[in-house]
């Protein structure tokens, strides 16, 4: 091994693990501890197998290709490329919620309906019980508000929590049934709770939908992959052009292109997050 390439062995690895460092430093990840560990605080690692794993990637390419800038490019591909291939994570929420509340809703108008609860307060007491489980501790908080905080400011903040438009519907209903009273509350509940299962069937095959380009994000991504690797095992000569200082740059713009076009394409499959319709009112002024 030349002194040459020693030296750039050496920068390869000083870039990928500042890089490393970086990330960890972007998550969160404390290289020391900040005190002592108490009992209801869980030790933090100081580095993750996520970053092992990457910079014993970067190592590893850097001493087939010797080209730092590829280095670089496997950190990147190990820390992010999961999480932009990855999907569906936020539309399976958005279904478990809409579904949950809208079970939930159904309970509170059976309450009230079959006289079982006399009053808002006493409808979402009983409906602790049955609960669905991806909104139960917001359901929770919300009757443990209600005794010290009252019914209106437990429901805003209930809302806040699950930070849905339908539980800010749910939410707005209940406010004004124990501001001003009367009937009809659970025929209305019994429809927000139809329309919330409809929602969730439209959200199912518009992510059936969403899936598709994310499945292709997937081939590309796996065939440029083994592309790469193949012409950089059997095919050097070809790839020679990037061994020059010049060669660097222009495979770091490859990289950089590659990159934000796969964040892009995720982008785009990713479902829209729809405003909040219940403000609070301290938020509600408007600037003149």
């Amino acid at each position: 091994m030349t002194a040459g390439l020693l030296l750039l062995t050496l920068a390869g690895l000083l870039i990928a693990a500042g890089l490393v460092a970086a990330v960890a430093a972007a998550r969160g990840v404390a290289l020391w501890s900040a005190g002592p560990p108490s009992a209801h605080r869980r030790p933090r690692r100081l580095v993750s197998p996520l970053h092992l794993g990457a910079l014993g990637t970067a190592v590893l390419v850097l001493l087939i290709t010797g080209w730092p800038v590829a280095a670089v490019a496997a950190v990147g591909g190990v820390v992010f490329v999961p999480k932009v291939l990855g999907g569906g994570k936020a539309s399976r929420q958005l279904i478990a919620t809409s579904e949950a509340l809208a079970d939930w809703t159904r309970r509170l108008a059976d309450l009230i309906s079959s006289g079982a609860a006399g009053s808002t307060r006493d409808a979402l007491r009983r409906s602790l019980s049955s609960a669905p489980e991806p909104i139960a501790p917001a359901v929770t908080n919300l009757v443990t508000r209600m005794g010290p905080q009252g019914v209106e400011p437990a429901l805003r903040q209930f809302a806040r929590e699950v930070d849905d438009p339908a539980a800010d519907k749910i939410a707005m209903v209940l406010i004004l049934r124990e501001r001003n009273g009367g009937p009809g509350l659970a025929e209305v509940l019994t429809a927000l709770a139809a329309d919330l299962d409809d929602r969730s069937r439209m959200v199912r095959e518009i992510e059936a939908e969403r899936a598709k380009p994310r499945a292709n994000m997937r081939t590309i991504v796996v065939v440029t992959l083994v592309l790469v690797v193949g012409m950089t095992l059997f095919a050097r000569t070809f790839l020679s052009g990037y061994s020059t200082p010049l060669g660097q740059v222009a495979l770091l713009v490859d990289v950089a292109i590659f990159g934000t076009a796969l964040r892009w394409m995720r982008r785009l499959s990713d479902p829209p997050r729809p405003p909040r319709v219940l403000r609070d009112p301290g938020l509600a002024t408007v600037d003149r």
